[in-house]
């Protein structure tokens, strides 16, 4: 393997959950990589880091609101001054459903609180790991989304503004990055997770697939 991949640094997971987020951290651990976990729920994390440990990953927490981005840049600051560097970066954070609503009924407070989660919680972790990474050549910054980046409905307004401006975002990310050694990755994921749905193993897999090959900017999970 190339890349950051190989290279066996920490792997940050931000809005770490128990669904994809913990997944990819599986997926990334059983390849030697330490985790570092960033969330707001305590008792969440602490039982993640020790299922994570109990599998031979080493791996730690830091809390934060994905929606501050200067909580976020401080617990990236801990976990990184303990495992060293983030090789890679995932950001997963599940979308706050109280602020889906029909385009007529979503209001600028909506908008706000589901911009603040998903774009500028991301932008925050992305430029606190991102100099490590062009100062080392090499690094994975992997994303992911709902279906609505690929298909916004006015029933589910938020959804549909707030992936078009992550999927904006992760693109030119990959755009700008390719040539410094640093990977995006804007994984779209259609329909549920769990359950009848996808197992969160095979998304990060896909996900894991995709940082090997370095290539393609977006797969999509159908």
């Amino acid at each position: 393997m190339d890349g950051a991949v190989s290279a066996r640094g920490p792997l940050l997971v931000i809005g770490a959950g128990p669904g994809v987020g913990a997944a990819v951290a599986r997926r990334f651990g059983r390849d030697g990589h330490p985790i570092g976990l960033v969330a707001r729920d305590r008792d969440r994390l602490q039982t993640m880091v020790e299922e994570l440990r109990d599998a031979g990953i080493t791996s730690s927490f830091a809390l934060a609101d994905v929606r501050d981005p200067g909580a976020v840049g401080e617990a990236i600051d801990i976990l990184q001054d303990e495992l060293g560097a983030a090789e890679a970066l995932c950001v997963s954070p599940l979308p706050d459903v109280t602020t889906i609503k029909p385009v007529e009924d979503t209001t600028a407070e909506d908008l706000r609180d589901a911009l603040e989660l998903g774009v500028v919680g991301t932008a925050a972790a992305v430029t606190r790991v991102l100099p490590a990474m062009r100062a080392a050549g090499h690094g994975t910054l992997l994303f992911t989304t709902g279906s609505a980046a690929l298909t916004p409905t006015p029933a589910r307004a938020s959804s549909g503004i707030v992936n078009a401006a992550q999927s904006a975002y992760v693109r030119m990310l990959h755009d700008q990055l390719a040539g410094e050694g640093i990977y995006a990755l804007h994984t779209v994921i259609v329909g549920p997770i769990g359950g009848d749905g996808h197992d969160p193993d095979d998304v990060a897999q896909a996900m894991w697939d995709a940082a090997r090959r370095r290539a393609e900017p977006r797969i999509t999970i159908r």
